[in-house]
């Protein structure tokens, strides 16, 4: 290994100590009590070496939600050629559920309304990164079934709201205000309506 290479493995394991801990100490103790003294110190860098890989703590936070969602980042490209614009949207749906179990993302995202008030700028961060990212590749998606004739051309931004609408009201806000929320008997039977709706004013 090259001295480069060393170094360079060197700061990554710094890096990913670093999210690990501050993923735990804000999940412990809030963003404001947090500090970044304590993360650098259970961390085992300095100081000075934390804020080399994170300029601020809110530039710290929004990594780690960022590394929590991205464990579950959608992987539309897998869909086979010959599905239809139900299929995609079944896996919006479902993508959207596995983002409400795993890497803990709602956690964090009840972290951020919390410092809303005394925090603006860190909601407005996690919102573009996490919320906004989301949106963006739903949208994606919905430009692919457009480019492949399973819906008629329309506004995908607005489209890509109104399909994560009907995750949020099935999905989110039910496990982001109940920690102990289960999915509903007849989750997927809302969600057809949801995509029968969609489909209805969209669908080619």
């Amino acid at each position: 290994m090259s001295l480069e290479s060393y170094r360079r493995s060197v700061s990554d394991a710094k890096h990913a100590s670093i999210l690990k801990v501050a993923f735990i100490r804000f999940l412990e103790d809030g963003f404001s009590k947090a500090a970044m003294a304590d993360i650098a110190r259970e961390a085992d860098v300095s100081t000075a070496t934390l804020y080399k890989h994170f300029g601020s703590k809110e530039e710290l936070f929004v990594a780690v939600v960022t590394e929590a969602a991205s464990e579950v980042h959608e992987d539309f490209g897998t869909i086979p050629a010959d599905a239809t614009a139900e299929d995609f949207f079944h896996k919006i749906l479902l993508d959207g559920w596995t983002a409400q179990r795993k890497g803990r993302v709602n956690d964090l995202l009840r972290v951020t309304i919390a410092e809303t008030n005394s925090s603006p700028e860190l909601a407005r961060l996690v919102f573009e990164t996490v919320v906004g990212g989301r949106y963006r590749r739903v949208q994606a998606v919905l430009d692919q079934m457009v480019g492949r004739g399973l819906l008629k051309p329309h506004d995908t931004a607005f489209g890509a709201r109104i399909a994560l609408g009907m995750i949020k009201e099935l999905f989110v806000w039910p496990a982001l205000l109940d920690p102990d929320f289960r999915l509903p008997s007849d989750a997927l039977t809302q969600a057809q309506e949801a995509i029968d709706t969609y489909l209805a004013s969209y669908g080619a």
